[in-house]
C-alpha cells in the first residue's frame, strides 16, 4: 500500500490524500512541492490532475480516492465552451456530484482559486465546501497550516 506508513509496528496510520484539480503546470508543482517542502509527505500523499475529467476518475477508484480536494473553477475544456460561466457551472456540478454521493460525501473540499467573485464565494459555499482560498494570497506554510487544521480531527 503505498499510502500507508509505519511508525511503529504497533499502530500504522493511513497518509490523508489530498487531490489538487488545476489545469496550470506551475501551480501543479507548487503545490504538490509546498508539502515535500515542509516535511509533511509523512502524513498528505499529494495527487495532481489537470482536468475535472482526471479528477473524476480519481474519486471513484478506492486507491486514489482523496480525503480533501483542492479545486480551480476555472479550467479549459478541450473543445469546449471557454465562459466564465460554463467553467463556474461545471465547478458547482462537480461538487453538488460529490455532497450528493453517499460514499463521497464526506470529502473535504477547498476551492483554491484565482476568483475573488463574492457570488461564486457564496454559491460554493452553499454546496458546503470547507474553504475558499485565494490563489497567491497565502504563503506556502499558510496553506500547509490550513491543511492541519482541516484535518485535525483526523489526528
Amino acid at each position: 500500500m503505498p499510502y500507508v506508513i509505519i511508525k511503529n509496528m504497533d499502530k500504522i496510520e493511513k497518509k490523508i490524500k489530498i487531490l489538487l484539480v488545476d489545469d496550470d503546470k506551475m501551480m501543479r508543482i507548487y503545490f504538490r512541492d509546498i508539502f515535500w517542502v515542509h516535511g509533511r509527505n509523512d502524513k498528505y500523499e499529494v495527487m495532481i490532475v489537470s482536468s475535472l475529467e482526471e479528477a473524476n476518475e480519481k474519486i471513484v477508484d478506492p486507491l486514489t480516492k482523496p480525503d480533501t480536494i483542492f479545486l480551480d473553477v476555472m479550467m479549459p475544456v478541450v473543445g469546449g465552451n471557454s465562459s466564465s460561466e460554463f467553467h463556474i457551472k461545471r465547478c458547482l456540478d462537480f461538487i453538488s456530484k460529490i455532497k450528493q454521493t453517499p460514499e463521497l460525501s464526506k470529502t473535504k473540499i477547498v476551492i483554491y482559486s484565482g476568483q475573488k467573485d463574492k457570488s461564486l464565494q457564496d454559491a460554493v459555499n452553499k454546496l458546503g465546501v470547507d474553504g475558499y482560498l485565494i490563489k497567491g494570497e497565502l504563503m506556502p506554510k499558510e496553506i500547509i497550516a490550513f491543511t492541519d487544521k482541516l484535518h485535525e480531527s483526523n489526528n
